[in-house]
């Protein structure tokens, strides 16, 4: 095409070309949506039922409250039955009573039991019993800090998305308008109209910004890939965010009162405590070895022998009735032993815990700051953007008088989608932070999503 105008330059001038190639090139800077593009709401839906480390923590949730089963299950009584038939073939080889001097025998025997035990004090049960419920309760909290970091996650994910579709339309655009340029060049170059140095130039940048483009391929596939790595399924079209995006600052504007609600509220904090009351709970346990224990038992035994070796057969029953006291003395110091491990695995718990909440405070400051960085960012943004865009319309006035190249021209372009760009990424970031600052304190929810989603352009 380029070279179709050139070749009626008696009727197209250079400046009518250059006007054609400024309207070819803001074509790249208008973003083509769908007529259905996808939302953050629909991809989280998709995140619910197939990213795998939610659904393991959903598992994980369920399989844990047979844990609180299981151990009262040590409080219930214990019943069971026993059945045995015995043959016996018997016979005299010697004996001192002349009576029974010798003699051989056959006989059946049949012999059923059944027996009931009932724990009346058993101190490592209780103490298992009190860990299984701070178990359960670690898990439940656990449950949730998954749900909320799925959100986190997938908000991370799409805005990443969107950000690396960014940065290809910025490398696409600039590599359209440099190869012009380097077309250009190289005809003015192969007129004489140009120094050597100025070819060589456009030809380099055009190299560089190839490269740039092809990164930038890489990027956003590696980000539509993170997508799928959630949702189990191909990303979309994904529908971009207003750019009259609503900033607020955080409320209560303050950071103090962020930080003691999110001590006090945190889903992964409050696990991590009642994991540390599971571990006191089990050192308990391991004490409770030295401990005695009192069992409740009965029994009922019917025995039948239909012969003996001396004659005649019996018939009994049997019922027992006890309580048995088991007083643990000396078991090779394996009680002890469990014990000192229990201990320091309680203490590990608590520096754990201990890790955990500073790494909240530094998280909650970091989120509760980074929101308010975005809006001040983002608003500082779109003023550069406000006056780029006039700088842009007077150099393509400029260009139209001859007072710029189209090189200005095109760098103003360049200029302007780079501004629109840190501005789109301030206002990622906005949406990013806030959400990160509402999982610090643990009341991020679907509502939430459901907010971001009516920030997108094709937001319902």
């Amino acid at each position: 095409m380029l070279n179709r105008w050139r070749g009626h330059s008696s009727s197209c001038s250079p400046l009518r070309l250059g006007t054609f190639v400024v309207g070819l090139i803001l074509l790249f800077f208008i973003p083509i949506r769908s007529v259905h593009a996808e939302g953050i709401l629909d991809v989280y839906r998709l995140a619910i039922e197939n990213d795998p480390a939610y659904k393991a923590a959903r598992f994980s949730h369920e399989a844990s409250k047979e844990t609180l089963s299981q151990a009262w299950a040590a409080f219930q009584p214990t019943i069971s039955a026993e059945g045995i038939y015995t043959n016996t073939d018997q016979k005299i080889l010697s004996s001192d009573n002349t009576v029974y001097g010798q003699g051989s025998a056959s006989f059946p025997t049949t012999e059923y039991s059944v027996s009931l035990t009932q724990p009346l004090f058993n101190m490592s049960s209780l103490s298992n019993l009190f860990r299984a419920k701070a178990r359960v309760k670690a898990a439940d909290m656990g449950m949730e800090a998954a749900r909320q970091d799925l959100i986190v996650r997938v908000t991370k994910a799409y805005l990443g998305g969107l950000a690396a579709r960014d940065k290809l339309a910025l490398a696409k655009t600039e590599e359209a308008s440099v190869e012009m340029h380097y077309e250009l060049a190289s005809g003015k170059y192969k007129m004489g109209l140009t120094p050597k140095t100025d070819y060589l130039d456009a030809k380099a940048r055009m190299a560089e910004v190839r490269a740039n483009r092809i990164t930038a391929e890489s990027v956003q596939d590696d980000a539509l890939q993170a997508l799928r790595e959630v949702t189990g399924m191909p990303a979309g079209d994904l529908a971009g965010l207003r750019v009259d995006l609503p900033l607020k600052n955080p409320e209560p504007n303050d950071i103090e009162a962020w930080i003691s609600a999110a001590v006090k509220q945190n889903p992964t904090l409050e696990a991590q405590r009642q994991a540390v009351e599971a571990a006191r709970q089990e050192y308990k346990r391991q004490l409770a070895g030295h401990y005695p224990m009192l069992n409740f038992e009965a029994g009922y035994t019917y025995n039948e022998t239909e012969g003996t070796l001396f004659g005649g057969g019996s018939e009994v029953e049997t019922t027992d009735i006890l309580l048995r006291l088991n007083v643990p003395i000396f078991e090779g110091g394996i009680v002890r032993s469990r014990s000192r491990e229990a201990y320091n695995l309680y203490l590990a718990a608590i520096q754990e815990q201990e890790r955990q909440l500073r790494a909240l405070q530094k998280e909650t400051r970091a989120a509760y700051y980074g929101v308010a960085d975005a809006m001040e960012r983002a608003t500082a943004l779109r003023e550069a953007v406000e006056a780029q865009e006039l700088v842009v319309q007077a150099k393509q006035d400029g260009y139209k008088s001859g007072l710029f190249t189209l090189l200005a021209v095109l760098d103003s372009q360049r200029d302007l989608t780079l501004v629109r760009q840190d501005y789109a990424t301030a206002r990622y970031d906005y949406v990013a932070n806030s959400l990160r600052l509402k999982k610090a304190v643990g009341t991020l929810a679907q509502s939430d999503i459901e907010i971001v989603q009516g920030w997108l352009e094709d937001g319902k």
